[in-house]
């Protein structure tokens, strides 16, 4: 007789750095507190940007419709089955204004 025995262990990952992000394919989502506006970005062009040991949540976001620079900074998966008519932003620097 034969005893087996299953040990499942969960690891879990925390993301905070634009690398680790970019490691998963995943998105960052800033959200800006006043307006509610959302903007996504692939975190690989954002590590491409700002550096991969960067987190996300210290990232320089300023709202494009109200001018704030007070957003909430969300990483999530890729949505594979996402809609067309989700948009993903390219990461530009502003000229410091």
């Amino acid at each position: 007789m034969f005893l087996v025995c299953s040990i499942s262990i969960s690891m879990t990952i925390t993301i905070d750095t634009l690398g680790k992000a970019a490691r998963h394919r995943m998105l960052v989502v800033a959200t800006c507190r006043r307006c509610e506006r959302q903007a996504k970005f692939m975190a690989s062009d954002l590590a491409g940007m700002y550096g991969a040991g960067r987190d996300p949540r210290e990232l320089p976001f300023k709202c494009r419709e109200c001018g704030v620079r007070d957003s909430k900074v969300t990483v999530i998966e890729f949505p594979f089955d996402r809609k067309p008519d989700t948009v993903i932003w390219r990461p530009v620097k502003g000229g410091g204004v």
